[in-house]
């Protein structure tokens, strides 16, 4: 997960700013440097939480049934002699 957050990090400074300086180029809005910081964080924090979902739903994959049948390992459901 670290990688992809890093990764995440460093695709949204190179892609926000050069978004801004396009932007600056063609139209002449300046795009302030706080703005485009809050943007590169809020990428990167939604695609932390897309990563770390995608990480549960891999272990939930994962994850093996119990042995046996289901009625035979829950207490409730046994027989008494």
């Amino acid at each position: 997960m670290k990688h992809a957050v890093w990764i995440t990090l460093l695709v949204a400074l190179v892609v926000v700013n050069v978004a801004a300086e396009l932007a600056f180029y063609f139209s002449g809005v300046y795009i302030g440097m706080l703005f485009r910081i809050a943007l590169v964080m809020g990428i990167t924090v939604i695609a932390s939480v897309f990563v770390g979902a995608m990480l549960l739903i891999g272990t939930l994959e994962e994850e093996k049934p119990l042995s046996g049948h289901v009625s035979d390992t829950l207490g409730a459901d046994k027989k008494s002699d």
